[in-house]
């Protein structure tokens, strides 16, 4: 039996920025800032929820967080930043896709970092 792939090609429609934050020198007046620096670059999309899922996150710390899929790649941990159309994320959870198929999809949840 095949598994149906869980984003279609076409679906990939977003450009997602790996970040690590970096001390870098302000070109204003020389200070140290620190400043996403993006690490490298994968297509992405949107991944809605079902009802049923929305209403078991209300009310938990993952109730303000979207989900995005990417492809499948190690480099991708927690530690690290996530930008989607300007907007920094950092990663709250992973669901890695171990399987042995030749199109795998992580499933990264993400939350907007506020200051």
């Amino acid at each position: 039996m095949q598994k149906l792939a869980l984003f279609n090609p076409s679906d990939m429609n977003l450009k997602v920025d790996f970040t690590t934050i970096k001390t870098v020198t302000s070109p204003v007046n020389g200070s140290p800032v620190k400043k996403p620096v993006v690490l490298f670059t994968k297509r992405g999309a949107f991944k809605t929820r079902s009802l049923n899922q929305q209403y078991q996150v209300e009310g938990t710390s993952l109730s303000d967080t979207l989900v995005i899929g990417v492809r499948h790649d190690p480099k991708i941990v927690k530690t690290l930043g996530v930008t989607v159309k300007g907007i920094n994320y950092t990663i709250e959870d992973i669901s890695p896709d171990e399987t042995n198929h030749y199109i795998a999809f992580d499933l990264l949840t993400i939350k907007k970092v506020t200051k």
